[in-house]
């Protein structure tokens, strides 16, 4: 049996390779060595400073693969930390890992902290203006993303880390030249899960995040423009006083500790955010419908991609599965619904149990990247106003075991209303000025007319124009980013679409334990 009681993580020196674009990230723990490697698609020429800034946080931020083994009390790196860097990495090693510790029963976990030298913040430099980098995961919310960048004519990258054969079939269906980069855990770390180790979830987008961020900078390419969704940041449940979060790398919070860090650490401003961040899971399903070149490809399950079977897409059994059949079922015939996953779920009467979770009648939510209890249980009442969904049996059986209290509190216009907190960078007058770090849109419970187009300083007068977007200055390009992107997203979002129920701010679903 293996000895898991482990003191310490630490970071030896790290070491890149520009022929080859092969990082080696090597992690001590306790007497265990490992290294990590990560291949970054090459370019001629010297990695910048900003590069080596970003290699450094991926360094930090990716031992959590090595700490779960044993989740020592310690983690030390010599590697001096702004403090931006600093609470970045305190939040990954404690929230991030909370899921971890929730199933392990370490509740020491949740207050760690890492032991670093201290450095100055660095002078950040935006890098909004070039092409952005657009991570692509398979399923409908990067697919939205990387659409919205370009019918604004941003003229974007696909990327991913590792990309499997569902991934590759998005980008060809995208018709997009994509950039890729590789990932490869040490070996020792699956001989130690054999004999015994700890193991559980960990903050892989986090991980994920920052190699797009190094791939960005290391070919003068733009921000990173992420695809989480505003119900990522709502957690599964509370535990110890703790909330726990599947998606915590995804969620709101984690996307302002890596802009800072990133900032602070390397000088990058406005080098990541997520443009999906004021929608709801229900809204970006409704975008996605709208977009059929992808329906032969797109997949959200995560057990289908380890089946190595193109013709298997969806496993029809694991409750992402159920969320994105329950999502998109109102804004699509079920005909093509079926064909795109293979299998009508809401016919199934063996789903009932799986569904009864989504929408908090039964358990907590699922510890996966599924939409808020709320908009399930909208998704829901749509279903129950076709006539095409009203009678499937699931449907039928759901709506008669969901209380009046829940039919009460779940708005549309809460759910089809974007808000929150965002990072996404707003369009100015002005294109001089800097836009705040972070802007709080607040949802308008009872609008029902359509967001109008913003009107900054790249809107477009002619539909067939596109920007010299290498001409204009980078204060401008950074508010262009987001002003052409979100404008493709809101002329079509429109909640008027649906009765605007008179509805309350979102409250997320939460078990205490």
């Amino acid at each position: 049996m293996l000895d898991t009681s482990f003191r310490r993580l630490s970071f030896p020196a790290l070491r890149f390779d520009p022929a080859t674009g092969v990082a080696e990230l090597p992690y001590a723990l306790d007497g265990l060595e490992f290294i990590e490697t990560v291949t970054f698609p090459a370019v001629d020429g010297e990695p910048s400073a900003a590069f080596g800034k970003v290699l450094e946080l991926l360094h930090l931020v990716a031992g959590v693969s090595y700490f779960k083994v044993g989740a020592p009390p310690e983690i030390t790196t010599t590697t001096p930390l702004s403090p931006a860097a600093a609470a970045l990495l305190d939040a990954v090693y404690t929230k991030g890992m909370a899921e971890y510790a929730y199933r392990n029963d370490l509740p020491h976990v949740l207050s760690l902290s890492v032991t670093a030298p201290a450095a100055p913040p660095a002078t950040p430099v935006s890098v909004a203006g070039g092409r952005p980098l657009s991570p692509v995961g398979g399923g409908k919310d990067s697919i939205v993303t990387l659409e919205a960048l370009r019918e604004g004519g941003l003229d974007p990258v696909p990327f991913a880390v590792n990309p499997n054969w569902v991934i590759q079939s998005v980008f060809a269906a995208s018709g997009l030249t994509p950039l890729a980069a590789r990932r490869r855990i040490d070996p020792k770390l699956f001989d130690l899960n054999a004999a015994g180790a700890l193991n559980g979830h960990i903050p892989v987008t986090a991980i994920n995040s920052l190699i797009a961020v190094a791939t960005a900078v290391l070919h003068g390419l733009g921000p990173v423009v992420m695809s989480n969704e505003r119900s990522a940041s709502d957690p599964n449940l509370v535990w110890n006083g703790h909330e726990i979060n599947h998606q915590w790398s995804k969620g709101v919070e984690a996307e302002g500790l890596l802009r800072e860090a990133l900032a602070a650490q390397a000088g990058l401003a406005d080098a990541y955010f997520s443009l999906l961040r004021p929608l709801s899971e229900l809204h970006i399903a409704r975008l996605f419908a709208e977009h059929t070149r992808y329906d032969d490809v797109v997949t959200s399950c995560n057990a289908a991609f380890k089946l190595h079977d193109a013709s298997a897409r969806w496993c029809g059994h694991c409750p992402k599965c159920r969320f994105v059949f329950l999502a998109m079922a109102p804004f699509m015939p079920r005909a093509r619904l079926v064909a795109i996953f293979g299998a009508d779920l809401l016919a199934d009467e063996t789903q009932i149990p799986g569904y009864k979770e989504l929408l908090g009648l039964d358990g907590h939510k699922p510890f996966e990247c599924v939409g808020e209890v709320e908009e399930s249980v909208v998704a829901l009442s749509l279903l129950r106003d076709q006539a095409e969904w009203a009678g499937a049996q699931v449907v039928s059986e759901l709506a008669a075991a969901v209380p009046d209290t829940a039919w009460a509190e779940a708005a549309r216009s809460d759910v089809f209303t974007p808000g929150g907190t965002s990072y996404v960078p707003q369009p100015s007058r002005d294109s001089s000025s800097r836009r705040p770090s972070g802007v709080e849109v607040r949802s308008a419970t009872r609008a029902t007319s359509a967001p109008s187009a913003p009107r900054g300083p790249c809107r477009r007068t002619r539909s067939a124009q596109r920007y010299k977007w290498h001409l204009m200055e980078p204060a401008k390009r950074a508010s262009c980013t987001a002003e052409r992107a979100t404008s493709a997203l809101a002329v079509r979002a429109r909640p008027d679409r649906f009765r605007a129920d008179r509805g309350r701010e979102p409250r997320p679903q939460r078990i205490v334990v």
